[in-house]
């Protein structure tokens, strides 16, 4: 079976390079757009079950997705959240490196418990349906964290930016998760199809 993990599409927070963690800011004009070219390039895939993360602009991106692809079914899991950056939601990314000396990382959701949360979460939803293609929909530090384990390190958290509305391709085959491709855009996506 294939898992479809998505990234939500942009949001002002995203244009303006904010770390948004948990806060629940909603996507914008063009996360919408991005989010309906990512879905038109999905729409063949058939698939009737998504599995979101409760924040707005996960959500909103799944329904998005679920209106083009036929109505697909909506679950919302806290498992997909994004990582709880602390003390450091809101701030800018530039910020983020002078508060990173001073102590701040203590407040942020340690990597190895947010993999594991994601990891997790997928396998419980890909040893559910089984014989079916689900989409997943989560956000950029969870989804590089999930990056990271699949690739043993080689890409993911700290090396790989995700593209808002991305495509991540997962296998899931004898319980095992399989990387077969991260970061597609729309288009990209569709280049990989018969």
């Amino acid at each position: 079976m294939k898992i479809y993990l998505i990234r939500h599409g942009e949001t002002d927070w995203n244009l303006i390079g904010k770390v948004q963690g948990r806060e629940d800011v909603p996507l914008n004009e063009t996360g919408r757009r991005q989010v309906r070219k990512c879905a038109a390039a999905l729409k063949n895939t058939e698939v009737k079950i998504i599995v979101t993360s409760p924040l707005s602009r996960a959500v909103e991106t799944a329904e998005i997705i679920s209106d083009s692809i036929g109505g697909s079914k909506i679950i919302i899991d806290d498992g997909l959240i994004e990582r709880d950056f602390g003390r450091l939601s809101g701030i800018s990314y530039d910020s983020r490196k002078f508060f990173d000396t001073f102590g701040f990382e203590d407040t942020i959701e340690p990597l190895d418990k947010l993999s594991k949360r994601l990891v997790d979460c997928i396998c419980k939803y890909a040893a559910k349906y089984n014989n079916q293609d689900i989409i997943m929909v989560s956000h950029g530090a969870a989804i590089n964290s999930v990056i990271m384990v699949l690739t043993g390190g080689e890409k993911g958290s700290g090396k790989t930016g995700l593209k808002n509305a991305c495509i991540n391709i997962i296998t899931y085959e004898d319980n095992e998760l399989i990387l077969d491709h991260f970061n597609l855009s729309a288009e990209e996506f569709m280049e990989l199809l018969p």
